[in-house]
């Protein structure tokens, strides 16, 4: 039975939060929000490709939002609801994006030690 390895659930939460939050970001109609959704759109290629690189990057990026969107939610009390859950999205594509990276580590074959190659 071949089981999927742990990093290929966090890379698909990752993708999924991510075109959450992009698709969230571009009805809104500022164009503040479709820069920040092309901001968000950057790192997909490495995503798609996985690249640890752009994972651990991608994950600043996202931290970044969650905190905007939960400043957000404190500043205007009527939209609370709203920014708030946007912001749990963002914590929700964080935690994914830096379990991929810490999991796909995990799941790299040891490099062997000279010792082991050299039989003498």
């Amino acid at each position: 039975m071949n089981r999927r390895p742990l990093s290929q659930y966090a890379k698909g939460a990752a993708l999924a939060a991510q075109f959450i939050l992009m698709g969230w970001l571009a009805v809104q109609q500022s164009s503040l929000a479709w820069l920040g959704a092309l901001l968000l759109a950057l790192p997909i290629p490495g995503l798609l490709r996985e690249r640890i690189y752009t994972y651990q990057w991608a994950s600043m990026l996202v931290a970044f939002y969650s905190a905007l969107w939960l400043a957000e939610g404190y500043a205007r009390p009527d939209q609370r609801l709203e920014a708030f859950g946007i912001a749990a999205v963002a914590a929700i594509d964080f935690v994914s994006l830096v379990m991929y990276v810490r999991w796909r580590q995990r799941e790299r074959p040891a490099p062997k030690a000279e010792s082991d190659a050299v039989s003498g």
